[in-house]
């Protein structure tokens, strides 16, 4: 797992979470998500019961649909990072995370379900490192 200090915490919902960058620059930028499912499990216990499923928008337009990061990954606790173009016009970048309504809601634990995310990077296309 590279950098894997990033994917020791996340931020989850049951629901939905919204991350906005404000005071952008108009143009185009590449977003980049990190992932890792760190709720469950995979040693045959309860925790490795659930499923993690939830549709991904960038800028309003859906990017990724159903989307269960353990299947991405390849299993729970190894990242994957999706990264996708997207155009600033109105100085803020929304990027929103809603549950699909699918997966389990209540195994291993009532609220472990619904969009986790890792970390967020956004850069600027016009400049490279």
């Amino acid at each position: 797992m590279p950098n894997p200090q990033l994917y020791t915490e996340a931020r989850l919902s049951p629901i939905s979470l919204t991350y906005y960058g404000f005071c952008l620059g108009n143009g185009d930028y590449t977003v980049n998500l990190h992932f890792a499912e760190t709720e469950f499990t995979n040693n045959k216990s309860y925790r490795s019961l659930g499923r993690r499923i939830f549709d991904v928008y960038i800028q309003g337009i859906k990017r990724l649909k159903d989307f269960n990061i353990a299947d991405e990954a390849g299993g729970v606790g190894k990242a994957v990072i999706k990264n996708f173009n997207a155009s600033v016009t109105s100085g803020t970048l929304e990027i929103r995370f809603y549950w699909a309504g699918k997966g389990t809601t209540g195994i291993p634990l009532r609220g472990v379900y619904g969009p986790l995310i890792s970390a967020i990077s956004v850069n600027n296309r016009k400049f490279t490192l």
